[in-house]
């Protein structure tokens, strides 16, 4: 079954890490093609023979429809998967216009939380022509439900993956000198380190990161690593609140994993999340993570268990339970021996197991959900 994988980008974001991976994991797979809508300042880059990338930068346009078109034609393409809404706007128009017995995935990568109007209209009078969705967590399947009036038999629940043998300790200690590198960025041998990995923007909730600070009694450092939006505010909340010397804003980094190395402990204040998937990077570098106490997150994460939830938006909330991983040193091995535990179901393996199981459903008509 021959496959196109359609997205707006290869931008800096999960969905094309997911992307990238699906790909350059299956570099001999002749029937799978990746479709570009555009270019960006910034793209990653994925080694595998049918990428394909539109030459041009317009954020809206409907050029690639023709190219597309063609590719569609000449490889006999069965099925569209379409990640992000630009991506799903175009296979939906390629099915009403020139395809009608093409079958479509909408891949749901979290923009159902966003509450956008127009995107969830467009779901809405979509739905007559896709013929299933893939969600996220349970709390993407959710919103999908709610917001769009999807038919739950048509939403399979596909968490996203993780390489766990890159995602290493061991490894990554072959390549990197830890103490070195906090040496680089001067943090002291008795400073606990706190990291946050994520984009800088309103919803991912590092502020809330930055007002818990001036509750902690201990050594520590802050690494943020990551761009957006709420730099610059997020850099005048740590002067007004005089902890601007305990961080260091790193920006953002392409070596992430090494960063996971350097810390003690992840934070991940997020308003809402469609998954996490920077948690459980964390979690298989031996990290302990402290997340916000929302839908999703609180799938990947029970508390005290495998990480630690505390209430959305507290930053005094968040602080104690900082404090706690801090003091308590059997709590922290607890936390890390059952978070590689829990990780292994985010195996890449599993992850295309499961997404076979969608396209030969889609092929012989077969329930083969999980």
């Amino acid at each position: 079954m021959k496959i196109l994988h359609i997205i707006d980008s290869l931008g800096l974001g999960g969905a094309q890490t997911i992307v990238k991976e699906i790909f350059e994991t299956q570099k001999l797979n002749k029937d799978i093609f990746l479709f570009v809508l555009r270019k960006r300042e910034i793209n990653i880059q994925i080694d595998h023979p049918n990428v394909r990338i539109f030459n041009s930068e317009a954020k809206y346009s409907f050029k690639p429809l023709k190219e597309l078109k063609k590719l569609i034609k000449k490889e006999k393409i069965e099925v569209l998967h379409c990640h992000l809404f630009r991506s799903q706007v175009t296979g939906y128009l390629l099915k009403k216009r020139y395809f009608p017995d093409i079958k479509i995935i909408f891949h749901e990568h979290g923009k159902i939380f966003t509450n956008n109007l127009i995107y969830n209209t467009f779901l809405k009078l979509s739905k007559p022509k896709i013929s299933f969705y893939i969600a996220i967590s349970k709390a993407t399947k959710n919103e999908l439900i709610k917001k769009a009036d999807v038919d739950p038999k048509k939403i399979l629940c596909l968490y996203n993956f993780i390489d766990t043998g890159r995602f290493n300790r061991k490894n990554i200690k072959l390549k990197f000198n830890i103490r070195r590198e906090r040496e680089k960025l001067r943090i002291k041998n008795d400073e606990f380190v706190i990291g946050f990995v994520g984009r800088l923007s309103e919803v991912k909730g590092c502020e809330y990161l930055i007002k818990s600070l001036p509750y902690l009694c201990f050594p520590y450092k802050v690494l943020i690593a990551g761009d957006g939006p709420e730099r610059e505010k997020l850099k005048r909340l740590a002067r007004r609140l005089n902890v601007q010397d305990k961080i260091i804003f790193l920006g953002y980094r392409k070596d992430i994993i090494f960063i996971y190395s350097l810390l003690n402990l992840l934070v991940m204040p997020s308003l809402s999340e469609s998954f996490g998937l920077s948690v459980v990077e964390a979690q298989s570098m031996k990290t302990p993570v402290i997340v916000s106490n929302v839908p999703a997150l609180n799938e990947i994460i029970q508390d005290k268990e495998n990480g630690l939830l505390f209430e959305a938006k507290n930053g005094k909330d968040l602080a104690k339970k900082i404090d706690k991983v801090y003091k308590n040193r059997k709590l922290r091995e607890k936390l890390v021996i059952n978070s590689l535990r829990s990780v292994k179901k985010y195996s890449l393996k599993e992850y295309l197991k499961k997404m076979n199981k969608i396209y030969a459903e889609l092929q012989y008509g077969k329930s083969n959900q999980t």
